[in-house]
């Protein structure tokens, strides 16, 4: 699929193409004063080099290799619309980065969590990720997987949080948050930056979990058909 040249930054990224041919990111400030992100070098009068970030040979990076962290604003830019969309605090999401990834778009765990929120290949596949290494793409996927936990616990954030770490069916079955150690931790350190408990939750999500009492929805929504939320 053909790359656009260059994209702005309060536009949706529409990169497409594999992940290790997605690594070199610059931005840019337009003659109009926009904040513009491509991943080609632009020569045009007016527009100012403000960062060049990343390789083409690199498809792993450090969790603090400054080439691949986006800056606060960057970040910020990225989230804003994204979250209107889904009607997800974006501090929430700016929260699960930071702890996640520490805004670094080309990290991949030890378990083979991809970009911004750590997206393992089959949460990407749920909610139609196609290149977890594109900033944006990989923030809606995330975005839209928080949307479907936060309707699932109702708004319980820390259940969200659990769950988005070790899985909403580890929650289930132990009745609220795992004993897992890096679970415990995790939810600890976003509690260190987003102190919110409770959140307003899309109720067109159609499933609940089975720790809501009175829900009349079903628990569990069929793997197969996860990957048409949102």
């Amino acid at each position: 699929m053909k790359l656009f040249k260059y994209l702005s930054l309060t536009c949706i990224f529409c990169f497409l193409i594999a992940p290790d041919l997605f690594g070199q990111l610059y931005s840019y400030r337009t003659p109009s004063g926009r904040l513009l992100i491509t991943d080609k070098a632009i020569k045009k009068p007016g527009y100012k080099l403000l960062s060049s970030k990343g390789t083409r040979k690199t498809r792993k990076a450090s969790r603090f290799n400054r080439k691949y962290q986006l800056s606060s604003n960057q970040i910020d830019t990225l989230v804003k619309p994204i979250a209107k969309t889904y009607n997800v605090d974006a501090n929430l999401i700016k929260a699960v980065i930071e702890v996640e990834s520490s805004r670094n778009y080309r990290i991949v765990s030890h378990k083979g969590a991809q970009g911004l929120m750590q997206l393992i290949p089959s949460t990407a596949i749920r909610f139609g990720v196609r290149n977890a290494f594109n900033p944006s793409e990989n923030i809606r996927g995330g975005t839209k997987y928080l949307r479907f936990l936060l309707g699932y616990f109702e708004g319980n954030v820390d259940h969200v949080l659990a769950a988005y770490n070790a899985g909403e069916v580890a929650v289930d079955n132990h009745g609220g948050i795992p004993p897992f150690k890096e679970t415990r931790n995790y939810i600890r350190k976003i509690r260190k930056l987003y102190t919110k408990t409770r959140l307003p939750f899309d109720k067109n999500v159609s499933y609940r979990s089975k720790l809501i009492s009175n829900s009349k929805k079903p628990a569990i929504r069929p793997v197969g058909k996860l990957a048409k939320i949102g």
